[in-house]
């Protein structure tokens, strides 16, 4: 049966790498990511932002400016980009894509769609599931839009080490250091560490610190003062790309679209859900898995630039609250998992319904939280 299984984990992963790529990158459609997925597999996709990856690990062990701006580095690997800014992404990212900087771009991007393929199979194992199920379902995945346009990103990596991170939570030291694994990608993830050193265990800074302070020595060493010079871009490129109307950052999708009144909403979210695991750890005194979730979902929910492939991190919160929670909590649930499907994801007005999206998750969280708590008054009243 096992044999089965990985069998036709194969046959699922080799049917979507022949569907064609989207005719129009800028208005992909509904399917457009499982399509651009594809492309990437066969290493001829359009532009994605692993290019800004690869071409800044190229530039770690040659020359040239990792942080240059994007419509030359896309041209530097033979694409046709208008991107008249620089990236915004950290420079431990750089260090991620390293192992395929030495290829040339098509069979690196391949290289790397597959490994994120993988990536996410590796998750869902993270997340409890045998071997061969988990290999079924990570093809299985990039049906769901935010996981297609994954392939050629990094949000597979800070998926799988959260998920991690949940799987060897009694190991401080590994469960930090899949944590630190996630930062890579970007700052945020570091939330994650939160509920853990709420419950006093220290050591999980130690692991986190050793997959950090490695990324950072690599860098160091190879291109000193990249950190300076990461810090300086990101001030003004960040500034500008966040005040894109399409951005799908809840705070700033929800301060664009109501106004202070909105933003007053997302950000009482946030410390509602934040504010709630507080509660709980410090009356359970030790980790939960509601409180571990809704850390990992505020790291998502506070990303100041987020875009449709932001949303894969929150798959095991919305695996969890599917398995634990009512009707209430599985309707919000289903509800962000089908905005991904209804929107043109890099247009209007997709980055407020993908942040309405981000919003619900949280909220499901909640609705999980207080059914609950019902439950446990209703069964003492009894």
């Amino acid at each position: 049966m096992r044999i089965a299984l990985f069998l036709l984990a194969i046959l699922e992963a080799a049917v979507i790498a022949a569907l064609p790529a989207p005719a129009n990158p800028d208005k992909p459609r509904v399917d457009g990511g499982i399509r651009m997925a594809a492309a990437q597999l066969r290493g001829a996709g359009p532009p994605v932002d692993l290019v800004q990856d690869y071409v800044g690990a190229r530039s770690l062990v040659g020359e040239g400016d990792p942080y240059e701006v994007l419509t030359e580095a896309y041209a530097s690997v033979g694409l046709v980009w208008p991107a008249e800014h620089r990236s915004t992404h950290p420079p431990t990212a750089f260090v991620l894509t390293l192992p395929i900087a030495w290829l040339g771009w098509r069979v690196g991007a391949a290289v790397w769609a597959w490994l994120m393929l993988a990536t996410i199979a590796g998750a869902w194992w993270a997340l409890g599931a045998r071997a061969d199920v988990a290999a079924v379902l990570g093809p299985v995945t990039l049906l769901w839009p935010p996981a297609g346009w994954s392939i050629g990103q990094l949000t597979p990596v800070w998926l799988l080490g959260i998920a991690l991170a949940w799987r060897w939570r009694k190991e401080s030291l590994r469960s930090g250091a899949s944590i630190g694994l996630a930062a890579l990608t970007k700052l945020l993830p570091t939330l994650s560490l939160a509920p853990f050193l709420l419950v006093r265990r220290w050591r999980t800074i130690l692991g986190y610190t050793a997959a950090v302070g490695f990324a950072l020595l690599v860098i160091t060493i190879l291109r000193p003062g990249i950190v300076t010079r990461y810090l300086s871009v990101s001030r003004s490129v960040g500034r500008e790309q966040a005040a894109r109307p399409e951005n799908s950052a809840l705070l700033w999708a929800f301060d664009h679209r109501f106004g202070l009144a909105g933003a007053a909403a997302a950000l009482g979210l946030v410390a509602w859900v934040l504010g709630t695991s507080l509660v709980r750890l410090r009356s359970r005194e030790h980790l939960d898995e509601w409180s571990f979730w809704a850390w990992s979902w505020a790291g998502v929910a506070l990303l100041p630039i987020a875009w449709i492939y932001s949303l894969l991190p929150l798959l095991p919160a919305v695996a969890y609250c599917l398995r634990r929670g009512g009707l209430v909590s599985r309707a919000l649930i289903i509800f962000a998992i089908s905005v991904p499907f209804a929107v043109d994801p890099f247009g209007l007005p997709g980055g407020i319904r993908l942040a309405f999206a981000t919003a619900s998750i949280g909220m499901s969280l909640l609705a999980v939280h207080y059914a609950r708590m019902l439950s446990l008054v209703w069964s003492r009243t009894r």
